[in-house]
């Protein structure tokens, strides 16, 4: 477990797939999301069992614990160790703790972990133009606006862009401490 004060993340449990579920029915994380076709509870169930039974490699999943209750998760998915990058995604599903800085503090913690302890060089993220908390979010931690994937994605029917945002390791370490014992100072 990595922490931040009240804020920490930490791998999802099977005692967790409930509250996911739950939350994937949130119209509001949905819409800013676009997590796609909803999922019958077993086939949610099943998916998220294996992921946390059998991790892949190229996916990590952690759940954000504030003042130890749930409240959200992040994951660096699409991981390779091989060109040493990762998609960064988050969601704080718990409408009481949304912009109190939970959403940055586990952020933050991600990111360390996946710079120090997975050893990537590059994460980056894709968010919906309209989804302006978390381009705020992101913009705040120091990611950078690379670009724009013109109408990549079909959300709600319709075609949407995206916006791609990056951070480089060094980076990241020029604005941020290391929460781990020994992590990178540089």
């Amino acid at each position: 477990m990595l922490s931040s004060g009240d804020v920490a993340v930490r791998p999802m449990e099977l005692e967790d797939i409930p509250l996911l579920y739950a939350w994937s029915k949130d119209l509001e994380i949905e819409h800013q999301s676009g997590w796609g076709p909803w999922m019958s509870r077993a086939r949610f169930e099943q998916r998220y069992e294996e992921a946390v039974r059998q991790p892949s490699e190229d996916f990590v999943l952690l759940g954000v614990q504030y003042r130890e209750a749930l409240v959200g998760y992040v994951q660096l998915a699409g991981l390779s160790h091989v060109e040493r990058r990762a998609a960064l995604g988050f969601v704080v599903a718990d409408r009481a703790v949304r912009r109190q800085g939970v959403g940055r503090a586990a952020v933050i913690l991600a990111m360390d972990y996946g710079f120090s302890l997975e050893d990537l060089d590059r994460i980056y993220a894709e968010v919906y133009p309209f989804n302006s908390p978390s381009l705020r979010l992101l913009d705040g931690i120091g990611f950078q606006r690379e670009g724009v994937l013109r109408q990549h994605d079909i959300h709600q029917g319709r075609r949407t862009d995206l916006v791609v945002l990056g951070m480089l390791r060094q980076e990241f370490y020029a604005r941020h401490a290391s929460r781990l014992p020994g992590g990178f100072s540089g």
